[in-house]
């Protein structure tokens, strides 16, 4: 029997057709409310640490970065930043002693609230949603759409929403986290997937419901 002669081509294709079939058998056991694990840790600026915690697109950003970090890669937004935004220990100090024990897990620890957990998936009035931990504006109620992920989801910002694409070649697969611009608080994720509810954007941001404050629109 004869082999085909390898070519560029057909490399490039054999090593998408690993890529896919890796990232496919991680999102497999991926869940979207993860048990407690080890917690690695993560520079917050002033010396402090804290607890990076498991949020929706870290076992896929983990295999993704590992595949294709050497590689080139669809980039993310024009506006993303390329490091995790750095909070001075007096304000971490400062949302502990305001914020509820979940609200500082989401928004400081980087934690992922559970689906379906946040009376705000279901929040239909018109009006804007701002940041908890300090209430900028973040999104409005206009650009809310029903996605059935769980999480209260968007398809597109106010100009307090930060993107912050730690790894622009796999932004494409496993999305970029999003910030408060004025706090650094933590938010959710930014996904490449709205083609699929047909939003004008192409875009969703998966937003944890406990970061969020409901603003209603006056009558």
């Amino acid at each position: 029997a004869r082999t085909a002669p390898a070519t560029a081509e057909g490399e490039s294709a054999m090593g998408a057709a690993v890529l896919i079939t890796t990232l496919t058998a991680v999102a497999a056991v991926a869940k979207p409310a993860r048990p407690a694990a080890p917690r690695l840790m993560t520079s917050v600026g002033s010396g402090a640490r804290v607890p990076a915690f498991h949020s929706r697109r870290g076992v896929l950003c983990a295999a993704g970065a590992a595949l294709l970090a050497a590689g080139p890669g669809a980039p993310g937004p024009a506006a993303a930043k390329s490091a995790e935004p750095l909070v001075s220990q007096a304000d971490l100090d400062k949302y502990r002693a305001s914020l509820s024990k979940e609200q500082y897990r989401i928004l400081f620890e980087r934690g992922t609230e559970p689906p379906w957990s946040s009376p705000l998936v279901n929040e239909k009035r018109a009006g804007t949603f701002a940041c908890a931990a300090c209430g900028t504006e973040l999104f409005q109620s206009g650009t809310k759409f029903n996605s059935q992920t769980g999480w209260p989801s968007f398809y597109d910002r106010l100009p307090g929403v930060e993107i912050t694409n730690n790894n622009p070649a796999v932004w494409a697969l496993v999305g970029s986290e999003v910030h408060c611009k004025t706090c650094k608080g933590h938010l959710g994720d930014l996904f490449a997937d709205g083609a699929l509810w047909g939003t004008p954007t192409g875009l969703r941001y998966c937003i944890d419901g406990v970061a969020l404050d409901f603003r209603p629109k006056a009558a």
